[in-house]
């Protein structure tokens, strides 16, 4: 897929979450980026990733001490990955201040103000009213919800899948990669998403498709993969970061008139995605 095809958005300079808009060059652009479900996002000036780089580059020492760090369930902590090469650091929001370094702690919520930003104008564009932003995301349109930041690196030591074909349960993603590998599918078929510097790719989840569904405006909740890196390959890292509904709450669809069109329980989405993930192929 040749750059100019995927949408370039840009984030106004103003830092605060709730009045930082995100804006494309044309209308069509927008109107691509949400059939996609993918667009590029110009790294705002103002969040520094070198560090956050390094810091990820360093878990896959053998004498991290993050390799030692508890897990919480199936989620999070240091978890490599049966069915592909991903070995990655996980943690939710609420775990950030007790594991990550503070400046990690400070990055991460400088991408929940990016994700936020991305969120609310999802739900202009859609119609939603503004008044049932806050509900229909769980929370997470005004700071609250639920929010992964991981780190990531591709073991090329095991001969397997980067990462499976599978769509994303949550809102939005966004993803800093330093090398090629990631593909989404477009009309039945896989084409690559190159890496283009100084710009974060952005991708939309399950959750924020079927919230939209009944509106003016839905998002695509596209399917990617990561294709399996060679040993050859230059060594690829990536920092993720999921915005999410609560695990234990609700999705709801409205139409533009702001009614209920139906809803689902969140683990009930993330069951199904997650044995889609997992499963053999």
């Amino acid at each position: 897929m040749r750059k100019s095809q995927i949408p370039v958005a840009t984030l106004s300079n103003d830092s605060a979450s709730t009045k930082r808009q995100l804006s494309f060059v044309t209308p069509k652009d927008l109107d691509r980026a949400w059939g996609l479900g993918l667009f590029y996002l110009k790294t705002p000036d103002d969040l520094d990733f070198e560090f956050a780089r390094q810091f990820g580059r360093e878990l896959i020492a053998t004498g991290s001490p993050y390799r030692q760090l508890p897990q919480y369930g199936e989620l999070e902590g240091f978890i490599a990955l049966d069915n592909n090469q991903q070995i990655k650091l996980a943690l939710r929001r609420e775990r950030w201040g007790q594991h990550y370094p503070a400046d990690i702690a400070t990055f991460g919520r400088q991408l929940d103000a990016i994700g936020i930003a991305i969120i609310r104008e999802v739900f202009r564009q859609s119609g939603i009213p503004e008044a049932l932003w806050d509900r229909a995301s769980g929370g997470y349109a005004s700071g609250g919800g639920d929010a992964f930041l991981n780190f990531v690196h591709y073991d090329t030591r095991t001969p397997d899948w980067g990462l499976r074909p599978h769509t994303d349960y949550g809102f939005v993603t966004i993803l800093d990669a330093s090398a090629p590998g990631l593909q989404i599918e477009v009309g039945g078929d896989f084409e690559d998403v190159p890496v283009l510097p100084s710009h974060l790719i952005i991708n939309f989840g399950e959750a924020l498709n079927f919230i939209t569904a009944h509106s003016n405006r839905a998002v695509n909740a596209v399917t990617h993969r990561v294709v399996s890196q060679q040993s050859t390959d230059p060594v690829r890292h990536s920092i993720v970061y999921f915005a999410n509904p609560n695990l234990d709450g609700m999705l709801w669809q409205f139409d533009d008139a702001g009614k209920e069109q139906g809803s689902s329980k969140v683990q009930d989405l993330f069951a199904h995605l997650e044995n889609s993930l997992t499963e053999t192929r």
